[in-house]
């Protein structure tokens, strides 16, 4: 599959063809974060977390075959429109608690900001609606940056998952020179065990960490592919 950047030719009605999108992390505004002893013996930008300010601009957008991948934090999304209208769509068991989906979104693009990537809203080309979010997340209490995955049931079903995910890693490995990212996933949580299986990576240790999202956690290792070595893969810059 091929993921590419994309840079709009003009700025106006960017909102308009974007779909509405909302999800409940029922997390509190937790952001930039340093790991400590949990980091040890990993490289520094594995075990520090990343800058991508220099990633070819402040708000990328990645296209696939048949995604667009748009930061919330961008100017040109519509967030409020987007995550909080009344009667936006909702993510695969989402909560219904608006509070709540303040903080979240709040912190989504807080993240962006804070550290220079984040939660991508990936909208279908086709129609112009949202169907998830994806992308690294490394909120403060996060013992290394995570590749998240978050499905409309609109788009499930369709492999848009395995699509947008396989779309961030090509961006982080191949544009932005991470040399790893994790992803957290329960165990009970077959259908994102399959997911992880399907792109590569590898199952590690089960972790424990104060402010986890769930119990019965598993490390899943994403590494760049066999071409991507050396310095590009090394090239990831701290905070």
């Amino acid at each position: 599959m091929i993921c590419h950047l994309f840079r709009p030719r003009q700025t106006a009605g960017v909102s308009a063809v974007l779909g509405r999108l909302t999800e409940n992390y029922a997390v509190s505004p937790i952001l930039l974060h340093r790991v400590g002893e949990e980091g040890t013996g990993r490289s520094p930008a594995r075990a520090m977390g990343y800058d991508m300010k220099d990633a070819q601009s402040r708000y990328p957008r990645l296209v696939s075959k048949r995604l667009m991948l748009i930061s919330p934090a961008d100017p040109e999304f519509d967030a409020n429109a987007a995550f909080l209208a009344p009667g936006a769509a909702r993510f695969i068991n989402a909560a219904e608690d608006s509070d709540s989906l303040w903080w979240s979104v709040a912190t989504i693009i807080g993240h962006w900001h804070l550290h220079g990537y984040g939660l991508f809203a990936v909208v279908e080309r086709s129609t112009g609606n949202t169907v998830g979010l994806v992308g690294p997340w490394f909120p403060k209490g996060w013992p290394e940056p995570e590749l998240s995955w978050h499905l409309m049931e609109t788009g499930a079903g369709k492999g848009y998952a395995s699509e947008a995910v396989q779309c961030v890693l090509d961006w982080l490995f191949n544009a932005a020179g991470w040399d790893t990212i994790i992803s957290y996933v329960p165990e009970e949580n077959e259908p994102s065990i399959a997911l992880a299986r399907r792109i590569g990576a590898k199952p590690e240790r089960l972790v424990s960490f104060p402010l986890q999202p769930a119990a019965g956690l598993r490390r899943w290792r994403h590494m760049p592919p066999a071409h991507v070595s050396g310095p590009q893969a090394a090239r990831g810059l701290l905070h």
